[in-house]
């Protein structure tokens, strides 16, 4: 009888635990009020870039480094009107976007120019945005002769 309660009780406590982890979703309609519901607005966050536009216009605003961060990556990249200015535990680097067209599609290419000249083996970076504009990729050529460059990956700060 014991291990009968036991189940029942712990099956309980889990299907409540499911229950009570609605999110944001539940709290969020009554909390909007009936206007919102009948508008239909939805919010962005602050940060958020159109979801339209151009590949630099969706790369506005400012970015957070995804991966763990070393002593060549750059942590944080702030983009506005096309200038690029990334920073992280040792490198420090600015640069400009130079749209262009690959395979019929918009694109935008750039390399930094860092502090103490060193870039952290990129060379040419390929800039890559969801079309939500909620991640950012660059992917870099790396040095003349070499076997390709990191990839920096961010997303929205």
């Amino acid at each position: 009888m014991r291990k009968a309660r036991w189940t029942v009780a712990a099956t309980l406590a889990v299907v409540v635990m499911t229950a009570g982890c609605g999110g944001k979703s539940a709290g969020a309609k009554t909390a909007g009020g009936p206007a919102n519901a009948t508008t239909g607005v939805t919010k962005k966050p602050a940060g958020a870039a159109p979801s339209h536009g151009t590949l630099l216009e969706r790369a506005a605003g400012t970015w957070k480094f995804i991966a763990t961060p070393t002593d060549d990556s750059l942590d944080t990249l702030v983009v506005k009107d096309g200038r690029a200015t990334a920073k992280g535990a040792k490198l420090s680097c600015t640069g400009t976007f130079v749209p262009t067209k690959k395979d019929g599609r918009e694109s935008a290419t750039i390399t930094y120019k860092c502090q103490g000249g060193k870039d952290g083996r990129r060379g040419l970076g390929h800039l890559k945005v969801d079309p939500d504009g909620s991640s950012l990729v660059i992917d870099f050529d790396g040095p003349p002769g070499g076997w390709g460059g990191p990839v920096d990956s961010y997303r929205r700060a």
